[in-house]
């Protein structure tokens, strides 16, 4: 699968590129038929407070949907065997979508984000040292803004960007009554949708 790779705080050595080049030929195989299904990825590798962080997006032409896949580890091996799996496993779910008829005769399992998306606490565990030692918790505040267009599209097309992307919220505008609308992951694992009248 091709891909460009971007780093930051980090410096890959030419172990580390040769082997995130064989974990991202893990894909190929689903895309023997369909080489076009996919444009080449992005791979971002990041490193803050001894965390390695790999996200990898790319973008699937036939739905005009995002693929994003994000990992972290305290080891760069284990991030990137993560991320790369997770891709693997969505890419997958995009070909069963796309050609039901080649699954069983007993259909396709439905895909829930809770399954397909793994955690990390490492990263929760530094945050719970670090309330430890400070004896006024600061609150917390906006480390970062980003601007999104409001994307149409109906309640089922939300659904399937918000598995992609492996968010627990989407928002969007829906087709079918163009109200502003906010898909959410529940605590029981399945979904709700907020609707906002204008």
């Amino acid at each position: 699968m091709e891909y460009k790779v971007f780093t930051k705080s980090v410096e890959l050595s030419e172990a580390n590129k040769n082997y995130l080049a064989k974990r991202m030929s893990k894909p190929d195989h689903l895309l023997k038929k369909q080489k076009d299904l996919v444009s080449p990825a992005d791979v971002r590798i990041t490193k803050e407070r001894g965390i390695y962080k790999v996200e990898i997006t790319t973008h699937v032409k036939a739905l005009s949907k995002i693929i994003k896949v994000e990992e972290r580890s305290n080891d760069l091996y284990e991030a990137i065997d993560r991320a790369t799996d997770a891709l693997e496993r969505k890419i997958r779910e995009i070909k069963t979508r796309l050609h039901p008829k080649q699954q069983s005769s007993k259909g396709a399992i439905p895909v829930n984000p809770r399954e397909t998306t793994t955690t990390t606490r490492i990263e929760e565990a530094e945050f719970e040292e670090e309330e430890e030692i400070l004896e006024k918790p600061t609150p917390p505040k906006i480390a970062r803004i980003k601007h999104h267009d409001l994307t149409v599209m109906n309640v089922e097309e939300a659904i399937l960007q918000m598995q992609l992307l492996g968010h627990s919220f989407f928002v969007f505008r829906d087709s079918t009554n163009d109200a502003v609308s906010v898909l959410y992951e529940r605590k029981d694992g399945d979904l709700g949708l907020l609707v906002f009248n204008e």
